[in-house]
């Protein structure tokens, strides 16, 4: 059964207005929103395809599974659907967010999103689709169960899907952060996805020289934003990257915890020659006093032209793109 989008409207109307606060204006723009969030390398996949696919379909093509085997493996109700979150920044994506030291990740090493890229999609235009059915929890929980009608969609407890703050005790409110929309699969991404948010400019680079000569494609719906307040922002990540004669500059936002952090930089030249080949396995990730600096230079003696610059943390892909040395180089 297919929600009306008299109903529809009724509900974002409903949660926007309840949500509403000076204090957590971000939330207010959820309910219109739908979200799927994906590693870099899946993400890319996802958008050369054109479509969201669910775990079981033959066309899926994505490079990691991030989801922790013993729960993926205990439960398939859901694997036959393209899934969507109502909200951000869920249980699941806290346990995966973020480039972290060995050891860290709840559900193994497997289970990691170093580079996370967050999708968008129009509500409406999703909830509204043949097939779409809802859960008010993680679809992985045994306890969950599915239903596709606005009976079923009335009792999801939204009040606790879209909860923030501390849970006094009441376990349910994490299970229902979880809460899923389920689409038939392949849902196409033209229909339905309206933005792509990346934490920084340099994972946004990232992104575009992966995807190739699909960027172009994208490129105007791939944004850097705190509107919607989709990251968790605790571990260390790229923030900036610039090139110049005299080598790379990087600035790294600090883990929470401020401790030091495995920096690899790669700037290699079109000939393959390594002009920057620096590695530090225990480095502040901002210049510590008393410079007044945020941001670390890797010297290299760069002539002018086009480099491929990498950077490792913690043994994980932190940035890549090609960048340009020199003004005239691409006239």
């Amino acid at each position: 059964m297919t929600l009306s989008e008299r109903f529809i409207e009724k509900h974002i109307a409903k949660w926007e207005q309840n949500l509403r606060s000076k204090f957590r204006p971000y939330r207010e723009k959820w309910p219109s929103r739908l979200f799927h969030h994906a590693p870099i390398d899946n993400a890319v996949k996802i958008l050369k395809d054109g479509n969201l696919r669910s775990r079981n379909d033959p066309a899926n093509k994505r490079s990691q599974d991030v989801a922790a085997a013993g729960v993926i493996d205990s439960r398939s109700h859901a694997h036959n659907s393209a899934r969507l979150y109502f909200r951000p920044r869920t249980p699941t994506q806290w346990h995966i967010e973020g480039i972290r030291k060995p050891g860290e990740c709840s559900y193994g090493e497997a289970a990691h999103a170093p580079i996370l890229i967050m999708m968008i999609f129009d509500a409406r235009a999703v909830l509204k689709r043949e097939g779409i059915q809802f859960c008010d929890r993680n679809m992985q929980l045994g306890s969950a169960a599915t239903g596709d009608d606005k009976e079923y969609f009335k009792e999801i407890p939204f009040e606790k899907v879209y909860h923030e703050g501390p849970i006094n005790g009441d376990r349910s409110i994490i299970d229902h952060r979880c809460a899923e929309v389920l689409a038939v699969s392949p849902l196409p991404l033209d229909q339905t996805l309206q933005w792509i948010y990346c934490r920084t400019i340099a994972e946004r680079n990232s992104l575009l020289h992966l995807l190739g000569s699909d960027a172009r494609k994208w490129m105007r719906r791939i944004q850097i934003s705190d509107d919607l307040l989709v990251f968790e922002r605790k571990y260390v990540f790229v923030d900036e990257v610039s090139i110049d004669n005299n080598g790379l500059v990087a600035k790294f936002s600090p883990r929470q915890d401020r401790q030091d952090v495995d920096i690899q930089v790669r700037v290699t030249a079109d000939d393959g020659s390594l002009k920057v080949d620096f590695r530090n396995n225990a480095m502040p990730a901002m210049p510590p006093p008393p410079s007044t600096s945020t941001k670390w230079r890797f010297r290299g003696k760069l002539s002018d032209g086009i480099y491929l610059v990498e950077i490792f943390v913690e043994g994980h892909r932190a940035y890549i793109s090609n960048m340009v040395v020199g003004e005239d180089v691409l006239f």
